[in-house]
């Protein structure tokens, strides 16, 4: 299924080469061996000590402990060149994918940088992200304490790893040869919440072998949206950009007698503390959800890990296991708006008291019932093992393969559109046959949808009844994925003043998904989710590489690195990169790369089909509206190119000055239609008196012209060119007795020019919130400042975080300016003994709320942690 014989032929001559490295070890080399067994090979390169290339930030254990890191969400902060992660939960925008983060490096997109760790992949989640993005999700990989160091490389390297690393490559290197226990655990407490993590690490000698075991627990309560005064609608008046909505409980409906809306007759009543008109002339019975979601939700995740590693001669033997499992409870409103049908109150109806039949807008259950929960469940493991050694010519080689599987469980409850329309004509509830049964005799109920349900005057809904109204999402998946590497490196050739190192190999991949939904969503029967089948689909790849570094002199480095992908559904990519380094003086490096890489289309996007209930705003109001996005097996894969231009100075002792220049264009992006393009087109359409329309016929109403459905495609239409710098500064020196630090580094972005479709012209999506286009939020300025002091007992860090401010492009506000924010972070750490040590921090030391965004909640949860002040304590005992 390849799609052409060149294909065939670049793909067989580079695993040609990789496999003569392989079978002619006889080949012996004249020059000293290459590199010992332990050496570290640093991301970016298949070769060791090629981080020299390339903009390489390392974030080791100790600075991840200065930080009071507790889970992975809140390591994003660390890295200034990421943004756009969906760390923090929004169940109004990112309703399948809460629990779970994920890089997003240079705002190219979730699935736009690879994620490894200790150099090997790790199956994408299998949640998908509202926009259909597949990514690895960063929280259920290992425990913290069995990390060693994160390192980001921030530069293309499709070249050497293949499909993802477009924006860069992100690795995760693990812990191993512990030899002394050791336990640590942390409490946080907030306003409203609290946090606890407990883990350990330790290691033993097991079939002669060093094993390295770890586990954690972690639970954190919510921290609900009434906790904070910046999240309620009343505090702006309840405006329409804020948690309110026409679609309420008590209920509006739709009178044909006038062809207009009338509100429920008792939406004004004190009852009801959370409905409102806004106006004595408002059609409408609204309802103010601010109360109901979670900005931290209720969360527990425990992880276990093992690292066995044992030399055998000249070989090492290689196993790790790694599992996890995380809890996530998010609340929601009450019960969710009815989207997908126009539900009809018969005239007949004992509660209707407008004497005709009337289409009813609202949901099933107000305020007064609570908060409901969506549930989801999250299990991972991960197998991998490997063997390395060398050939008698002095080249290393390795073998390694990795099995690893995510499952999901997602349950959020909804209401059953036939249940409810058969309820509303008085054959509702669990033992009634509505098509033998008679209207509110027997086992067969009234459902009464009007304000006097609550207050007594009517029929009451029995909790039965609405029990037997309530489904659920039901949501059961996986993903999957599993990879054989191989590889050989070493010394080709040397000669004086200079050598060649070289590295051959090839990789098999194979990845799956599989989404399982409830009998309801596959019918389309629930009133909010709507509908979206089932899905099964999987990928195979077959890649080859080979990497080439010169070394001219003491000075100069030069890498050339070359990679073929072949899809099983025909798609190839083959991608080069080039850097260099010149070691100027003494003092000063210059550096440079060029690239291009790839992003294959995901299972999801080829095969998938995504239900979403995006807000838009549609006839002067915010409304969220049911949507159904397919994928297309005959998508290309992305593309990219990008150039690198860096430079570091350390012009005294201790100071370290760097500065990387870069550009990324990104073409032919996969990319879910925008529902809000679309219904502007319809509505453009219908105003010039045009039928029959593409836009027109993808975009459903009911007969009283509410929103009910919007037709999607993922489709490669988009770019996006961008550039910036980013600046690095690093200071050490001794005082007092101990070592004083400061570092910084900043991230700014000079362009972000958006092209929504091909010839399209330039949006520019850079200091903005992104609603309408296909990134996300991107400040652009981060920077992150850290100042700190260690002596033999005592360590203190300082940590300042600083994003811009910047503009919301959602349509329908009165207000676009988002300020720029900076919080401060301390953290003290006493060593009590050589074995204990304590620790005291505070994390957003001036308990600062988000800048002000109009979003429903008042702050913009892609960049801003709306927790406020949380204070840690923490205690590590060393064994």
């Amino acid at each position: 299924m390849f799609d052409s014989p060149r294909t065939d032929r670049r793909l067989a001559l580079l695993a040609g080469a990789a496999l003569c490295a392989f079978a002619a070890p006889a080949q012996a080399q004249t020059a000293p061996q290459a590199a010992a067994l332990d050496e570290v090979v640093v991301t970016g390169s298949r070769l060791s000590g090629a981080h020299r290339l390339a903009p390489v930030e390392v974030i080791d254990r100790t600075d991840l402990e200065a930080a009071a890191v507790t889970d992975p969400a809140r390591m994003l902060q660390l890295f200034t060149a990421n943004s756009g992660s969906e760390a923090q939960v929004d169940q109004l925008n990112q309703p399948q994918s809460s629990g779970t983060a994920q890089f997003n490096l240079r705002n190219l997109g979730l699935g736009s940088t690879l994620v490894l760790v200790d150099g090997l992949r790790w199956t994408s989640s299998a949640a998908v992200a509202t926009d259909g993005s597949a990514y690895v999700d960063i929280n259920s990989l290992v425990p913290l304490i069995a990390l060693e160091r994160v390192e980001a490389f921030k530069d293309g390297a499709s070249a050497v790893y293949g499909s993802d690393a477009v924006a860069g490559v992100v690795n995760f290197v693990t812990r191993s040869g512990v030899d002394r226990p050791e336990m640590r655990a942390r409490y946080g407490i907030m306003d409203g919440a609290e946090d606890s993590l407990i883990e350990a690490i330790g290691g033993t000698t097991v079939l002669g072998g060093d094993l390295t075991l770890a586990g954690s627990y972690a639970h954190r309560s919510a921290l609900g949206s009434d906790e904070r005064d910046f999240t309620q609608a009343e505090t702006y008046g309840r405006a329409g950009w804020t948690a309110v909505t026409s679609y309420g409980q008590p209920g509006s409906y739709f009178r044909p007698s006038t062809n207009g809306y009338a509100p429920d007759p008792d939406c004004a009543n004190p009852a009801f503390t959370s409905a409102f008109r806004n106006s004595p002339t408002d059609a409408f019975c609204r309802l103010d959800y601010s109360d109901f979601f979670d900005l931290a939700p209720e969360e527990t995740r425990t992880q276990l890990f093992a690292d066995w590693r044992r030399p055998v001669g000249s070989v090492e033997l290689r196993l790790q296991a790694a599992w996890s499992g995380t809890e996530t409870i998010a609340r929601q409103s009450p019960s969710l708006p009815i989207l997908a049908r126009a539900l009809t109150v018969p005239a007949n109806h004992p509660d209707n008291p407008f004497g005709e039949a009337v289409l009813f807008r609202g949901r099933a259950l107000g305020a007064e019932a609570g908060a409901s929960e969506a549930v989801f469940n999250y299990e991972t493991w991960r197998l991998s093992g490997g063997v390395s050694g060398q050939f008698a010519n002095g080249w290393d080689w390795d073998v390694s393969a990795t099995s690893s599987r995510q499952h999901i469980a997602y349950d959020k409850p909804d209401s059953i559109g036939t249940a409810l329309q058969n309820a509303l004509n008085g054959l509702g509830g669990a033992g009634c046959n509505p098509a033998t049964g008679t209207p509110g005799v027997g086992p067969c109920q009234w459902f009464n949808p009007f304000g006097s349900a609550f207050l007594g005057t009517g029929t009451a809904n029995s909790p039965e009844l609405i029990a037997s109204l309530t489904g659920s999402t039901g949501l059961r998946g996986a993903a999957t994925l599993t990879t054989v590497d191989l590889q050989t490196d070493g010394r080709a050739f040397a000669w004086d003043g200079g050598r060649l190192d070289l590295a051959f190999g090839a990789q098999y991949r194979r990845s799956s998904l599989r989404h399982d939904w409830s009998d309801l969503v596959n019918a389309g029967d629930l009133l909010t989710a709507g509908y979206s089948p089932d899905f099964d689909g999987d990928q195979e790849v077959f890649a080859a590489f080979a990497e080439a570094r010169l070394h001219l002199g003491d000075r100069i480095e030069a890498q050339l690195a070359l990679r073929e992908e072949v899809y099983d559904g025909g798609a190839d990519a083959l991608s080069p990169r080039v850097a260099v380094r010149w070691d100027a003086t003494d003092t000063l490096t210059l550096r440079a790369s060029w690239g291009q890489g790839f992003r294959a289309p995901s299972v999801f996007t080829l095969s998938g089909a995504q239900a979403s209930q995006p807000s838009v705003f549609d006839r002067g109001a915010f409304v969220f509206v049911n949507t159904l996005t397919t994928g297309d097996p005959d998508l290309k894969p992305e593309k990219s190119e990008a150039l690198t231009l860096g430079a570091i100075w350390t012009p005294l002792p201790g100071l370290r000055l760097g500065l990387d220049a870069w550009r990324i264009d990104y073409t032919d992006l996969i990319v879910k239609e925008s529902a809000q393009t679309l219904i502007d087109r319809a509505a453009a359409d219908d105003l010039a008196g045009l039928t029959g329309t593409d836009a027109q016929q993808r975009v459903t109403r009911a007969g009283n012209g509410a929103l009910t459905f919007v037709d999607l495609r993922f489709v490669n239409a988009s770019s996006i060119e961008t550039q910036g710098l980013d600046l690095s500064a690093r200071y050490d020196r001794d005082l007092f007795g101990g070592v004083l630090s400061a570092a910084a580094t900043w991230t700014y972005v000079d362009k972000y020019d958006i092209r929504l479709t091909p010839g399209a012209a330039a949006t520019s999506g850079l200091g903005s919130t992104n609603q309408n286009t296909i990134a996300r939020s991107l400040p652009q300025d981060r920077g992150e400042i850290a100042l700190g002091w260690s002596g033999p007992t005592d360590t203190v860090t300082l940590l300042a975080h600083y994003t811009s401010g910047y503009r919301n492009d959602r349509s329908g506000i009165t207000d676009a300016t988002i300020d720029s924010w900076t919080t401060v972070d301390l953290q003290y750490v006493r060593a009590v003994t050589p074995s204990l040590d304590l620790s005291v921090g505070v994390v957003n030391l001036g308990d600062s709320d988000p800048p002000l965004a109009q979003f429903a909640l008042g702050y913009d949860p892609v960049v801003a942690d709306p927790r406020g002040r949380i204070i840690t304590v923490g205690l590590t005992k060393r064994f």
